[in-house]
C-alpha cells in the first residue's frame, strides 16, 4: 500500500499550498510505544509566529486533505514545533505517523486560535481521549501551568496512554479510564465527574475529543448545576465522520 503523501500532487493542489501553507521539515520522529509519535518540525515559515497554548496546526496530505494536531509547544524564535499524534487504523494521519522520517519535506497551516488555554481560570477539569493527550500537555505552557487542573482520559489502552502521558510530562492528577462495550465506562466518568463539580461549583471544564462522548458530559454537567459559561466543548472526531475543526465552542 503506498504511503500517505505530503507533497502535493497537482496545480491546483501546488497553487493552494503556495498562497496559504507553510513549509516545514521533519526534525525528529520518536516512537512512543506502539501508539503514539512525537514529532518535532521545524521551518523558516515557522518562525516569527505567535502561538497561543491550545493553538492548533494543519497538516497538509495530497488531494488537500488536512489533519490538525494541538502542539506541546512552539518556538518561533527557532521555528520548532512539537506535536504527539496518536497511530491508530489506516486512517491517512495515521499512517503518516507510522512512516514518518527525518527530513521529510511538508506543508502545514497554522498556527492557528483553537482553544485558548490562558483564558481558562482555575480549578479546571480537563477530559479527552487519545487525541487529546498534546492539547492536555500544552497547557504547562500556560500562566497557571498544571496548577489545579485535574485529567480525566477514555482510552483504549491504560498502559500505553500511561507511557505517552509521561514522555510529555503529564503525571499528576490523571485519571484513565478504559473504553467498555456501549461506553458503559462513560457511567463511571460521569459520575466522577459531577461528584467533583458538587464540590466545586466554580470548577471550568475543558470537553475535548469524541464528540458524543463530550455531548454526554455537556449534557450531565448542565443537569448538576454548571453554567454554560464554565464549559469549552472541542470535539476532534466522531466515527464515520469527517469535518471537525478543533476549534472550541
Amino acid at each position: 500500500m503506498p504511503q500517505p503523501s505530503t507533497v502535493p500532487s497537482g496545480v491546483v493542489e501546488s497553487m493552494f499550498h503556495r498562497l496559504v501553507s507553510r513549509r516545514a521539515r521533519v526534525r525528529e520522529v520518536e516512537p512512543v510505544g506502539d501508539a503514539f509519535r512525537l514529532i518535532t518540525l521545524v521551518g523558516e515559515d515557522l518562525e516569527n509566529r505567535r502561538w497561543v497554548p491550545g493553538d492548533m496546526i494543519q497538516i497538509g496530505f495530497a488531494g488537500l486533505a488536512g489533519r490538525a494536531y494541538t502542539p506541546l509547544s512552539f518556538d518561533p524564535r527557532t521555528g520548532t514545533t512539537t506535536f504527539l499524534g496518536y497511530v491508530h487504523g489506516h486512517g491517512i494521519a495515521s499512517s503518516w505517523l507510522a512512516s514518518a522520517t527525518i527530513g521529510e519535506q511538508l506543508f502545514l497551516v497554522g498556527p492557528r486560535s483553537a482553544l485558548d488555554l490562558d483564558a481558562v481560570n482555575r480549578p479546571m477539569i480537563f477530559f479527552g481521549d487519545e487525541t487529546s493527550l498534546g492539547t492536555a500537555a500544552a497547557i504547562r505552557a500556560t500562566p497557571g501551568g498544571m496548577r489545579e487542573v485535574a485529567f480525566s482520559f477514555e482510552v483504549e489502552s491504560a498502559e500505553a496512554s500511561r507511557v505517552a502521558l509521561e514522555r510529555i510530562g503529564v503525571m499528576s492528577g490523571v485519571t484513565l479510564t478504559t473504553r467498555e462495550p456501549e461506553d458503559r465506562h462513560l457511567d463511571r466518568i460521569e459520575s466522577d465527574l459531577t461528584r467533583a463539580l458538587r464540590a466545586a461549583p466554580q470548577t471550568r471544564c475543558i470537553f475535548t475529543g469524541k464528540a458524543s462522548s463530550i455531548q454526554r458530559l455537556y449534557k450531565a454537567v448542565r443537569r448538576a448545576g454548571i453554567s454554560a459559561k464554565q464549559v469549552t466543548n472541542v470535539a476532534y472526531w466522531e466515527p464515520g465522520r469527517k469535518g471537525f475543526s478543533g476549534v472550541q465552542r
